[in-house]
């Protein structure tokens, strides 16, 4: 039983530094930055987890597996979010943006115009 934790826990701890070096290869290969958020976000969160999820495996007991987990939902959780927002942080603050993301301008009048709307219902 103990070979067969071990052996799980090495593949998932293998796997998981596998898709933390493809996203790095990700960051330093697309051009703009929201790509290489995205690759980022995507190989650290699965990155992570899947490192994570093997030491919760080989934990000694199920507690500390249980707390592990915990941090996993929590990451799972946190860093999607946070990456998001700065990418849409560097969107807003970029002026060159019109040059590569047009389905973006065409979604920010979109959005500036509900926004438009809501704040003259929210008026009335």
């Amino acid at each position: 039983m103990e070979w067969i934790r071990f052996c799980l826990t090495a593949v998932l701890v293998l796997a998981g530094l596998a898709f933390c070096c493809i996203g790095v290869y990700g960051v330093y290969r697309f051009k703009y930055a929201a790509n290489r958020m995205h690759a980022a976000a995507i190989g650290d969160t699965l990155g992570i987890s899947l490192c994570m999820l093997g030491l919760a495996i080989s934990a000694p007991d199920l507690f500390s597996g249980l707390k592990i987990v915990l941090v996993i939902v929590f990451w799972w959780l946190s860093s999607p979010v946070s990456s998001h927002l700065l990418c849409r942080l560097e969107i807003f603050t970029d002026e060159q943006r019109d040059e590569y993301m047009i389905v973006h301008r065409d979604t920010l009048a979109h959005e500036r115009e509900a926004a438009g709307k809501a704040a003259e219902e929210a008026q009335a």
